[in-house]
């Protein structure tokens, strides 16, 4: 909302100077800038017809569909706080997200019987997301529609476009809320340092209840660019988008990346793709260089929810000491590494990284304490480890939770996990310490190894001693079939050895 109470077009200038060309294509189903922007508005009518205003927070539960996106627009565009509920998790989790955040109401497909259930758990009331239909199912209760009046009070004044679960990879999920100033920042921000025009072609396989599915709209948004969407992610459909879709642009996570290479085979890049945004985590240099070699233009990204996405990116093709790192700030976005005391850390010298800039979140919703720890001085800690170089350009080394204290050393699992993939009979590897009465803990890996590989422990621990210190060479190895992971892909390093 602006400062008059007027709703702000995020659409506006791409009608205005691209309103017939394509805005989103999914399957065989193509919309321009104009027809999204109808049925954008649509949706807002349909928004306040149900009761909705500026302020009420509504949860999401929907796969990706064109539908779905003219919802996110309709409700940033009537200043409604938007909470995209991860599908992945269970009834429990999601009701505890609603209850959390006093949404009021609940939009979901009508073809998902979750969401009759999920609203008489909370209360809220029941919206289904159709093609071309928002239609109220069940008003919410009178008592709970009032409390939720008040709650959303507080929000407006917060003045929030969305409210994100963060991953828990570092504990319970909180509600990280940020603007549709943020979110505009970071979408400049990233053309600032990349580029953008209207000839974009985003494939976008990322979830939708993620910051960065949902970054990749606002970016084609900001410019008149166009989306493929995908409703989910599949390693042969994106490998086929890719070559056949014109594709010139998609952000994947390591796991992602690994997967369509491994269908692609040794066939090089498709020559429209410009720019793969590799985030969601430290990739192993081997991975990246594997990637470069075949042509692909890869980005190496860091960027986190609480910061509406992206904070640093090298540009593909630009130089660097090393695969993963020389990552330059997005613009007006200020990066600095301080010690165990607050202090800023000299060149090289690894500490936390903090973030400041117009892409920094609100806060944590009705959580102040946690927004105060988060935020400080107009800082925010991530609780992520790395380093900056002369240039001011950050190599992100790993989060502050996963590092290994180990006999006065620190140890840091993506490196180790670096090396383990780099072995040609190794698919992907995760690291975490374990309890050691002498050393404190050490590190132990747990390994999923390619189909029909020999590979034993003793030729992986000798391959380690090679390449790592002694105190970083894991104690212990496990092969497994797979890893445990969120729903974006990161590595959930503490579940490591539960299954």
């Amino acid at each position: 909302m602006t400062e008059d109470g007027e709703a702000t077009r995020v659409l506006a200038a791409c009608v205005r100077e691209r309103g017939e060309a394509e805005a989103i294509r999914m399957g065989a189903v193509s919309r321009s800038w104009a027809s999204l922007d109808a049925s954008v508005e649509e949706t807002r009518t349909s928004l306040r017809d149900a009761g909705i205003a500026a302020g009420d927070l509504v949860a999401v539960l929907a796969p990706p569909s064109i539908e779905g996106v003219a919802l996110l627009f309709a409700l940033l565009d009537s200043g409604v706080p938007m909470l995209p509920l991860n599908a992945r998790l269970s009834e429990t989790e999601q009701a505890q997200a609603v209850k959390d955040s006093h949404a009021r109401f609940l939009v979901t497909s009508p073809a998902d019987s979750r969401g009759a259930r999920l609203a008489e758990r909370t209360g809220s009331g029941l919206l289904a997301l159709a093609p071309d239909s928002l239609d109220v199912v069940a008003a919410p209760a009178e008592a709970r529609a009032k409390a939720n009046r008040d709650a959303a009070a507080r929000r407006r004044a917060e003045r929030a476009a969305l409210v994100l679960r963060t991953s828990g990879t570092s504990g319970r999920p909180k509600g990280a809320v940020l603007g549709l100033d943020n979110l505009i920042a970071s979408a400049d921000g990233a053309a600032s340092l990349l580029g953008s025009t209207p000839l974009d072609r985003w494939l976008l396989c990322m979830p939708l209840f993620h910051i960065g599915g949902l970054a990749i709209l606002l970016r084609a948004a900001r410019v008149g660019a166009s989306v493929v969407l995908h409703d989910r992610f599949d390693e042969v459909e994106v490998a086929r988008s890719l070559e056949e879709d014109s594709i010139t642009r998609v952000s994947f996570v390591a796991t992602m990346l690994e997967r369509v290479l491994a269908v692609r085979g040794d066939r090089r890049a498709p020559s429209a793709l410009d720019l793969v945004l590799l985030g969601g985590g430290p990739a192993s240099d081997d991975l990246i260089e594997r990637a470069e070699a075949l042509g692909y233009p890869i980005a190496p990204t860091y960027g986190l929810t609480e910061a509406a996405s992206q904070v640093a990116t090298r540009p593909p093709g630009a130089p660097r000491d090393e695969p993963a790192g020389g990552l330059v700030p997005l613009g007006d976005v200020w990066l600095r590494v301080v010690d165990e005391e607050g202090q800023p850390c000299p060149t090289g010298v690894e500490g936390e990284i903090q973030v400041r800039g117009p892409i920094v979140m609100r806060g944590y919703l009705d959580d102040f304490e946690a927004t105060a720890r988060a935020r400080r001085d107009g800082w925010l800690s991530t609780g992520d480890i790395g380093r900056l170089d002369e240039a001011g350009h950050l190599r992100v080394l790993d989060r502050r939770t996963d590092l290994i204290l180990s006999g006065g050393e620190n140890v840091y699992p993506a490196q180790i996990e670096s090396v383990l993939e780099s072995h040609p009979d190794v698919v992907e590897a995760g690291v975490r310490g374990v309890e050691d009465a002498t050393y404190g803990a050490r590190p132990a890996a747990w390994v999923v190894r390619s189909e029909g590989a020999g590979l034993d422990v003793d030729a992986l621990q000798a391959f380690c001693r090679e390449r790592l210190a002694g105190y970083a060479t894991p104690v212990r190895f496990e092969f497994v079939e797979r890893l445990p992971r969120n729903a974006t892909g990161k590595l959930l390093r503490r579940e490591l050895g539960e299954t």
